[in-house]
């Protein structure tokens, strides 16, 4: 993956985290009914923050990787 696409992706997974959040608070705007109506999506949106920080992690470290590797062969980090 080059810095562009990394860049793409990292644009994309940003503004699906605005957008979850933005669902979030409307979430936590409901009443007790509607929220427990609406538990499992909140839930599944929980999930899916947690894989973005995951993706997010991984790209983080292949990019120090790939930085260290071009280091060591003499090359700029």
């Amino acid at each position: 993956m080059d810095y562009k696409e990394i860049s793409e992706r990292i644009a994309l997974l940003m503004q699906e985290v605005r957008d979850l959040q933005e669902m979030n608070a409307r979430y936590c705007q409901q009443s007790d009914y509607t929220r427990r109506i609406n538990r499992p999506a909140h839930e599944a949106r929980e999930i899916r923050l947690l894989q973005i920080k995951e993706e997010l992690s991984r790209m983080r470290k292949m990019s120090q990787q790939k930085a260290t590797m071009r280091w060591q062969l003499g090359g700029k980090p």
